[in-house]
């Protein structure tokens, strides 16, 4: 299943007819007629869901009483070795007759979120994966509890009601994404990791299935640790590849998609591999050296990139028209492989030795002020008001700081991964899950698996820092994954074979572009003045700052465009907002 969304109402009131009406039109953006749609609908509660058929099997459970539920995504849910089928997973993780089951879903190695409702009792549940990847946003307004997989379902939903969130935004806008439970509206929240919503008429109450505070035990040797992490993640392929003999996966010059490759290859599987990167590339150069060494097992194909939306829409644009060309005989042509996830999880990405060396020392503050220098993150605040200014001037510091201190390891290196583990990470495939239905493509994510990111977690964080552990790992690869070099990241573990000299290097620091000249440097400066929005609520820019900036633009003597850049970003939310209360009104 691929996405659903649903209202509940906690004081067993009807729910609006158009409310109903409003999610199913928005569930699915596209127009096609691909896929399948279910509808179950109460008096008091109703949920709706859309299915591109890339799973064979049913995510959809209803009983004669009125109970349902539904997945989104795979939770992969092993017994005895066996993965169990779809609707066996449902039976063990939702059984009809009570609510969500703990112990069955902290045994989930997959990415899903899923939905129950028992009629008998009119409580619902929902939940999501160990890291909250599959994600469910919910808002409760009016005694009425709405959710959905996509933010962009809630955000056109006319129904809800949408302020943006100061905090929210400005998290948005340093990092890409918002911190926590946060999303860029007032009341608008989305499930955190391991988390279950239960709701009743009584009440909403959240609680964790797992808890990552927990120390799991770890071998007493980095080099045991790093077979053990080896043997997981192979557990973790055996259990996406279910029948399939022959694959799409992604293939860059990198760490992560040539663990996955080789070990399908190893595993007797063939790989159809895709590359976006340019000729010139170590990405395409390094993927072409491998792939000779992976023989027969392995097809590279080097494609185009262009401009999409999202890598997702790429990649969907280069299978179809690969398939045109030349049938690859895929056995589940909707799944593709993906590294995702490895450099965070594996390789501890963001963090360094002086972030742990103020850990150790007790000097938690330290460590996260470290961390947001190291990674240069902070929020322009020269064009916001002077109480924009004050609210906002230790916003990013005390966000990421309560992050730190969720689970509150020993380790604080730990804490510092678990907080990018469930940052960073958990948003990593946002773009990917907004569009889902329109280019229908599932990703088979291993670096992702609860097992294998609770195996390395439950490791020292100065073992895994700048990729130690990861490269320790490699070692344990089929001998011709390590016989050509790989891209490393700077100041990381090098790779121990010689480069090409002559290939470009993702992470090189590029000259910045010669500036404008006139007449460009002035459309866009009145392209910032024409962004900015003087209604917006909470307004946190200031109409003569944002002026003088179009000024500097204007006249050469500042580059502003990073100011455009964030003018664009909160318009872009702020007419989510205004526009349904247009249709409201």
């Amino acid at each position: 299943m691929t996405l659903f969304a649903g209202a509940l109402s906690l004081n067993t009131d009807r729910l609006s007819p158009a409310l109903k009406l409003s999610l199913r039109a928005n569930l699915r953006s596209g127009d096609d007629q691909r896929g399948s749609w279910c509808v179950h609908e109460q008096a008091s509660f109703f949920l709706v869901k859309w299915d591109s058929g890339a799973f064979a099997e049913p995510a959809w459970r209803a009983s004669p009483d009125g109970s349902v539920c539904a997945l989104a995504g795979d939770p992969i849910l092993l017994e005895n070795g066996r993965r169990l089928k779809r609707l066996e997973q449902m039976a063990r993780l939702a059984p009809e007759l009570s609510t969500l089951q703990d112990t069955a879903l902290a045994q989930c190695r997959g990415s899903f979120a899923l939905v129950h409702y028992a009629a008998a009792t009119q409580t619902l549940c929902l939940s999501t994966d160990a890291l909250g990847l599959r994600s469910i946003y919910y808002v409760i307004q009016d005694d009425c509890l709405i959710f959905a997989t996509a933010l962009r379902v809630l955000e056109a939903v006319p129904e809800v009601r949408k302020q943006l969130s100061l905090q929210g935004m400005a998290e948005l806008s340093v990092f890409s994404f918002p911190l926590a439970e946060r999303t860029p509206y007032e009341g608008l929240k989305i499930l955190r990791e391991c988390e279950v919503l239960t709701a009743r008429t009584a009440g909403v109450k959240m609680h964790r299935y797992y808890d990552w505070s927990t120390q799991e035990d770890a071998p007493s040797q980095a080099t045991d640790a790093a077979a053990q992490l080896h043997a997981t993640f192979r557990e973790a392929v055996d259990a996406r590849l279910s029948q399939d003999q022959r694959v799409y996966s992604f293939l860059s010059g990198g760490m992560d998609s040539r663990a996955i490759v080789s070990t399908l290859i190893d595993r007797g599987r063939q790989v159809e591999a895709l590359n976006f990167s340019s000729p010139a590339s170590q990405d395409q150069r390094y993927a072409l050296s491998f792939a000779t060494q992976a023989g027969s097992g392995c097809h590279l194909h080097c494609l185009p990139g262009g401009n999409f939306p999202n890598f997702s829409f790429l990649a969907l644009a280069a299978k179809t028209a690969l398939e045109q060309n030349e049938p690859t005989s895929v056995d589940r042509p909707q799944f593709i492989w993906s590294g995702d996830g490895g450099s965070v999880g594996l390789g501890h990405v963001y963090m360094d030795e002086r972030m742990l060396e103020l850990g150790a020392q007790g000097d938690v503050k330290g460590a996260v002020a470290h961390f947001l220098a190291l990674n240069r993150i902070a929020l322009s605040s020269r064009v916001l008001t002077a109480s924009a200014r004050e609210q906002q001037a230790h916003l990013m510091f005390d966000s990421v700081l309560s992050e730190v201190h969720r689970y509150p390891r020993e380790d604080v290196g730990r804490r510092l991964y678990l907080f990018l583990l469930f940052n960073d990470q958990r948003r990593h495939l946002f773009k990917h899950f907004e569009t889902i239905d329109q280019h229908g493509l599932e990703l088979l994510t291993p670096f992702f698996d609860a097992k294998l990111l609770k195996t390395v977690a439950a490791t020292p964080a100065r073992w895994g820092v700048l990729h130690r552990l990861y490269a320790q790992l490699f070692e344990h690869l089929p001998a011709f994954a390590r016989r050509t070099p790989w891209q490393t990241y700077p100041g990381h573990q090098p790779c121990p074979l010689p480069g090409d000299p002559l290939a470009s290097y993702q992470w090189a620091r590029h000259v910045a572009p010669a500036p404008d000249g006139l007449k460009e440097r002035g459309q866009l400066a009145l392209e910032l003045l024409q962004t900015f929005n003087w209604r917006m609520r909470p307004q946190v820019f200031s109409p003569a700052l944002v002026g003088l900036a179009a000024l500097l633009h204007a006249s050469g003597l500042r580059d502003c465009r990073h100011v455009l850049q964030l003018l664009q970003l909160y318009r872009l939310h702020d007419a989510q907002t205004r526009s349904q209360q247009r249709v409201r009104s």
